[in-house]
């Protein structure tokens, strides 16, 4: 199928997405959650680290984990990264949803996994806009050297 612009349909995908650096994006952002989470246990069991303030490091390390990961996304993208870091956000909390689903056996869906999904989503979609928009590319001089 080719569109008005004369793009075909594959060209116009692998412009806006590219599975491998969503998956990458991902691996990328579970790289940084395990490490930290670890650290969290060893904190909380080994010492004196109030376990009031464990909520919000971890949700601290999710934020944080999904914002890199949306950025890694966007990597080899021309645009759209709202679009491979929402993914990458989406992707990111169905697997989290699934592993404590599985742990605890209960699939039930209620407010709060629907909020965890949009801020999912939301976090990632910042990432992405911030990869492509922070990107560092080579400047070209508009003004001719004396």
């Amino acid at each position: 199928m080719i569109n008005k612009t004369g793009q075909t349909a594959k060209s116009i995908l692998t412009e806006h997405s590219n599975i491998v650096t969503i998956i990458m994006g991902i691996l990328v952002s579970y790289a940084i959650t395990l490490p930290i989470a670890a650290v969290l246990a060893y904190l909380l069991m080994f010492t004196d680290f109030p376990q009031k303030y464990m909520p919000t490091a971890v949700i601290i390390t999710t934020l944080l984990s999904i914002v890199i990961a949306g950025w890694v996304s966007t990597k080899n993208v021309k645009s759209k990264g709202w679009l491979n870091g929402g993914i990458v956000g989406i992707v990111y909390v169905l697997i989290l949803y699934l592993a404590s689903s599985i742990v605890y056996r209960d699939f039930s869906i209620d407010v709060n996994v629907i909020v965890k999904f949009l801020i999912g989503i939301l976090t990632g979609c910042i990432g992405g806009i911030l990869g492509i928009n922070l990107r560092r590319e080579p400047r070209t001089s508009t003004r001719s050297r004396k």
